[in-house]
């Protein structure tokens, strides 16, 4: 979810709170930017993160 920020700038919340996994693999759940290009950035480079995180994440194995 994408705001204006109450004096300046903008702010983007996950709908769905992030595990403490995520958190420990530097993901947020609040990201804000002066603008919407910079916010765009910050969110662009969160996604980066994500990726990175399941692509190195162990395998499940179904019981």
């Amino acid at each position: 979810m994408i705001s204006d920020g109450a004096g300046a700038g903008w702010y983007a919340v996950r709908r769905a709170p992030l595990s403490a996994h995520g958190l420990e693999h530097g993901l947020s759940d609040v990201r804000c930017g002066a603008d919407l290009v910079e916010l765009n950035h910050h969110l662009e480079a969160e996604l980066r993160l994500e990726k990175q995180m399941w692509e190195h994440a162990p395998l499940r194995r179904a019981s």
